[in-house]
């Protein structure tokens, strides 16, 4: 599959090389260091996402924010603002208040372009990408098994609910059989790998005891993002 193309607008001297690294670890970048030619690329060329690092320019980059606003079409916009968040006043999809480390700008990417796809279920923190099979869950994407995308998509659509393990088993496999469920509890666990920092110790999807699973997203003050 093609790579998004993406526009950094950013001085490469300093924090925009370590964001220009890590972007275009994923993307098709393509850099300018200036907001005027930033904004002249924009108007030229299609960008799924512009990336505006006014942090590396030492300026809020608002009024660019505003000239890309107006030239940029359908592309998503990601502001990096060096603060305060308070005095901010920003016409981006995202503002990001320096400091911002490169997997924090990378999440906030990848949310955007994942939004731009009619397929995705968003969950909390998690993202589901339903016809390519594709996780996204700590900045990570995972390319998940069919078994596994129908088990994520069933969580995702229901969360907070208690899934009991029949219901799970004739909605993923198809089948009411009881008699040996290990099948399902490989599946679980695999899951758990992928959305827990610590799947021995699970805060999202947690085990109901003699009834089944239930994805939690009541942590840390998460609640489900549409």
């Amino acid at each position: 599959m093609e790579a998004a193309r993406v526009l950094l607008i950013g001085r490469a001297q300093s924090n925009g090389s370590s964001l220009a690294n890590a972007l275009k670890k994923k993307y098709d970048v393509l850099h300018a260091t200036s907001g005027k030619h930033g904004t002249q690329l924009a108007q030229q060329e299609q960008f799924q996402l512009i990336v505006l690092d006014a942090v590396s320019m030492r300026t809020p980059g608002e009024r660019i924010c505003y000239d890309l606003r107006r030239v940029a079409g359908a592309a998503s916009l990601v502001h990096l603002h060096p603060g305060p968040r308070e005095s901010a006043q920003s016409m981006a999809d995202i503002l990001l208040i320096h400091p911002v480390s490169s997997r924090r700008l990378l999440n906030a990417v990848d949310r955007l372009l994942l939004k731009q796809d009619d397929d995705v279920i968003f969950c909390g923190p998690f993202a589901i990408n339903r016809s390519r099979r594709i996780l996204l869950a700590h900045g990570q994407e995972t390319q998940l098994t069919p078994k596994q995308a129908l088990l994520v998509e069933l969580f995702f659509s229901n969360p907070g609910a208690t899934l009991d393990r029949r219901t799970l088993m004739e909605r993923v496999w198809q089948t009411d059989y009881m008699g040996d469920t290990r099948t399902l509890d490989v599946h679980i666990r695999w899951v758990r790998e992928m959305l827990e920092a610590d799947p021995s110790h699970p805060i999202y999807l947690r085990t109901v005891r003699g009834v089944g699973y239930r994805l939690e997203l009541n942590v840390n003050g998460l609640a489900k993002s549409t």
